[in-house]
């Protein structure tokens, strides 16, 4: 028979504090602020039992938690990045903008606050589309009409629009220009352009501000043109912010960047980031959630340690939504499966990535004007790929201009 070993009072009082040392001086490690949950167990001094939750406070989070049991935490900074995926820190093409396929034309326009905004991407002469919607909270329009087996083989244009639902109401304007200045699919009342739509939720951002309209579409339109590509705060990306689901948010924007294939096409990429996630570039954080000291949380790691993400919510609700640009020449259902591969790009550069917050969106419009014979499977796997690269790049060089542009407006105060 085995005797069953009893201890005296103070010896399990011991062992239940030394457990709480532990967790206590864990949570100080990671930079956590403690309070202690009274249990009501033995002597009433605040003691958790094996296996209670300890409680750690923070300003913005105040549920946030993690188990006293230990966790197998990797030491490597934690994100999409930390390995240094295939793509990163590759030069771009020369001048690094969607407007590097000749014929795209790109418009901003913003409403008077500056915290909402329009991006437009046209190509009148008619692109082959395709489209890929990843996020768990969507808001797209004529993305459908797009698709691999219905008729609507180009569109003139993209928009991408802050207000969320109702900043579609810009597509209208988008329209219009187009209408008025001869570009659609012919019919016997005239051209009827398409041009189908994304939206990024920035009214917690915008705080009331005027939701953009068929007028500033119309605005949008009208300023699209060839040449450098204004990044940073502008257009969809005035209201943008990033790292939502812990902490304080941070500034994001619009980017965009180039590649041009040896010898082949052009691809190109713009992005509205506006990410529930971190944006990382290469191993580390460059914008995200921010603890009250102003250091990273990492929510990635956050989630690991489990740490319950907030629920979704009006200050959580997000997207990232982009646009690839290229030369070569694809059908709809190859220009869908570019978009599908760019999507890699966003995953390298933003974590966590589309979730139940986010309505994160690609679309792809292909002007088929490259000579280079790339076509076919061939053409998806190497535009697809540099896809995800431009995409990648456009991210981080969209958040980098915001929050430049942030560090300038803080220093003229």
């Amino acid at each position: 028979m085995t005797a069953k070993i009893i201890k005296p009072e103070d010896a399990r009082y011991d062992e239940k504090r030394g457990n709480a040392d532990k967790a206590i001086r864990r949570a100080k490690y990671w930079g956590f602020p403690v309070r202690m949950r009274n249990s009501g167990i033995y002597r009433g001094k605040g003691v958790p039992e094996k296996n209670n939750k300890i409680f750690f406070n923070n300003e913005k989070n105040p549920v946030k938690k993690i188990y006293q049991d230990d966790h197998s935490i990797l030491n490597h900074p934690i994100g999409p990045s930390a390995n240094r995926l295939i793509g990163q820190g590759t030069k771009v093409h020369a001048k690094g903008s969607i407007t590097d396929v000749p014929g795209i034309l790109v418009g901003h326009a913003e409403d008077r606050s500056g915290r909402t905004g329009c991006t437009v991407i046209l190509y009148p002469e008619g692109a082959v589309p395709g489209v890929d919607v990843r996020g768990g909270y969507p808001g797209t329009e004529q993305t459908d009409a797009i698709k691999p087996g219905t008729s609507t083989d180009l569109i003139q244009g993209v928009l991408l629009t802050g207000g969320s639902n109702f900043g579609l109401a810009a597509t209208a304007g988008v329209v219009n220009w187009l209408a008025e200045n001869g570009y659609g699919t012919p019919t016997d009342v005239g051209p009827l352009p398409t041009v189908p739509a994304a939206v990024i939720f920035d009214l917690y951002y915008a705080k009331g501000s005027p939701r953009p309209d068929a007028q500033l579409g119309y605005k949008a339109a009208q300023a699209a043109k060839s040449g450098a590509v204004a990044q940073g705060s502008v257009g969809a990306g005035a209201g943008a912010t990033v790292g939502k689901i812990y902490g304080t948010p941070m500034k994001g924007g619009v980017g965009t960047a180039s590649w041009q294939i040896p010898g082949g096409p052009i691809v190109a990429a713009i992005v509205v980031v506006n990410a529930l996630g971190d944006i990382w570039n290469n191993d580390h954080i460059i914008a995200g959630a921010l603890e009250p000291d102003g250091k990273f949380v990492n929510q990635t790691r956050a989630i690991l340690e489990g740490i319950p993400p907030m629920p979704i919510s009006t200050r959580s609700r997000s997207t990232t939504i982009a646009v690839i640009a290229t030369t070569a020449k694809l059908d709809k259902a190859e220009a869908g499966r570019v978009a599908t591969l760019a999507h890699d790009g966003m995953a390298r550069a933003i974590s966590p990535v589309h979730i139940q917050g986010d309505g994160d969106t690609v679309f792809c419009i292909a002007t088929g004007t490259d000579t280079s014979g790339l076509i076919g499977n061939a053409a998806v796997t190497a535009v697809g790929t540099v896809a995800a690269v431009v995409l990648e790049q456009a991210i981080v060089r969209g958040v980098k201009a915001a929050q430049a542009e942030m560090k300038h407006q803080q220093s003229k105060k």
